[in-house]
């Protein structure tokens, strides 16, 4: 009896003592203190500088910023130390990329926070290393380290790899719309238990899995129409029962705050708003920790439709996204400099014709004030992402030809007024807002199917030639002049 006393001792003192592996992924955590990743390159050795980058989603911005740090030397003369240290301002927690020579690796950072990782240069040039050439320390380092050895065994796309070739294809044709996403579902969860009994991963990264397993399979359902097109080599539109989205009832995808790990934090929020409407599942839980982020999105889409904030948003901002509110109030402070200086802006003009001319009747009055040079018309919006890549990557052709070519935008009331307003002062050159009916009229002039249109005219008033898409600027130079 003694003897088992002492066994049972023992063993509850090895339970206590073992390390625990973190179960769940946290809740987003906000703040402004930056995230810091400290690493050593263990074995490191170079002839000539380089650096540790870090690619991050810069909050208000919604693009990727690059952090870096050059990885140490201890003396000019010696090896470097294979030292490095980052500071990441990101706001909430966030996906990161660090790339290294030619490595990257996807870790998870949140505010005040600090990784540490250790590289083995001997490790990362073997083919086939017996230990990982990677180990991370630190903030969340089971989910970080499972990522960087099992991410790619548990990479999201396996799980439709059934039905990616010709002849998983093939196991779809006849299928009823039910049917496939009965099949689709059902590859999710033989994906999902194969996964969950592998006890090399932690709970954490399990649930990172489950939600990207989820994400996949709920992208596959959305599109059944095109895949049952190729799986029975038809092109006819499949109707959808009522009840079809009805599983993501069950599944609350959105309610693991897991989802919002899978991608950027803020991408996984829109990406969750899609999948609601798009499903007329607009009930769907979206987990708490989100909240802040929410309310701080639908505040600075605004300030990107150029509303300023009254005094109640600010109090609304200060209140609800604490975390986040210094940041939102910088991207208002820089619309209001934009509107101030969009006052004394002399490089754009607003030219306006009669909103009673039809037909052919249109073209001509646009055109009329620019006879003695040639002159592009741009039919565009503000909402079109291709309209307004063309308009910078065209700027060294208006440079150009400054001067001996007029240049006029004519679009309608699918771009809001003020939006259109704000753009405006940053594009040189004359600016039409016709009715909604003349806009129509003058695409279907030109035979437009999409914008941006582009009609040149020839110096004499008389259309030269026109585009569907830019051209080009070497085309687009060589017709103007």
């Amino acid at each position: 009896m003694r003897k088992l006393f002492v066994i049972l001792t023992l063993l509850v003192a090895v339970g206590a003592g073992a390390k625990s592996r973190l179960e769940h992924m946290p809740d987003i955590k906000y703040g402004s203190e930056p995230a810091r990743i400290k690493g050593l390159i263990k074995d490191y050795t170079t002839k000539h500088k380089e650096v540790m980058l870090c690619s991050y989603v810069a909050f208000g911005s919604n693009e990727s910023t690059t952090a870096n740090s050059v990885i140490s030397t201890m003396y000019p003369s010696e090896p470097s130390d294979g030292t490095f240290e980052l500071e990441v301002p990101i706001k909430y927690t966030d996906r990161v990329s660090l790339t290294f020579r030619d490595h990257t690796y996807i870790i998870l950072l949140a505010p005040g926070e600090e990784v540490n990782m250790k590289i083995e240069m001997k490790l990362l040039e073997n083919p086939n290393p017996k230990k990982p050439a990677v180990v991370f320390s630190g903030y969340l380092a089971d989910f970080n380290n499972d990522l960087y050895q099992y991410g790619g065994e548990y990479e999201s796309m396996k799980i439709l790899e059934p039905i990616q070739s010709r002849e998983g294809l093939d196991k779809l044709r006849g299928l009823s719309v039910s049917q496939y996403r009965d099949f689709v579902l059902k590859l999710y969860e033989d994906a999902k238990k194969k996964m969950m009994v592998d006890k090399r991963l932690c709970g954490a990264f399990k649930e990172y899995v489950d939600a990207t397993y989820q994400y996949q399979t709920i992208i596959k359902t959305l599109l059944y129409n095109t895949t049952l097109n190729v799986a029975n080599e038809t092109e006819k539109t499949y109707e959808r029962p009522a009840d079809y989205y009805d599983y993501l009832q069950t599944m609350q995808p959105f309610a693991n705050v897991a989802h919002f790990y899978t991608m950027s934090t803020l991408a996984a929020l829109q990406t969750c708003n899609l999948v609601k409407n798009f499903s007329s599942q607009t009930n769907l839980k979206i987990h708490p920790s989100t909240r802040q982020l929410q309310t701080a999105n639908k505040y600075l889409q605004s300030i990107a439709e150029f509303n300023e904030l009254n005094v109640a948003d600010i109090e609304t901002i200060k209140n609800e996204c604490p975390g986040l509110s210094d940041a939102i109030l910088l991207q208002n402070d820089m619309l209001l400099q934009r509107i101030e200086a969009a006052k004394y802006s002399t490089s754009y003009k607003i030219v306006n014709i009669d909103e009673n001319l039809t037909g052919g009747d249109i073209f001509k009055a646009l055109i009329a004030p620019y006879k003695g040079k040639p002159l592009l018309v741009d039919f565009w919006a503000t909402w079109c992402g291709p309209c307004k890549a063309a308009m910078k990557t065209i700027q060294p052709v208006k440079e150009e030809l400054a001067g001996k070519v007029n240049f006029i935008y004519v679009t309608g009331p699918s771009s809001p007024k003020k939006t259109w307003e704000m753009t405006i002062p940053d594009i040189h050159g004359d600016h039409y807002y016709v009715t909604d009916s003349q806009y129509s009229e003058l695409l279907k002039q030109f035979d437009s199917n999409g914008i941006p249109t582009y009609v040149i005219v020839d110096k004499e008033g008389n259309v030269k030639n026109k585009y569907i898409g830019y051209p080009g600027n070497e085309v687009m130079e060589e017709q103007l002049r």
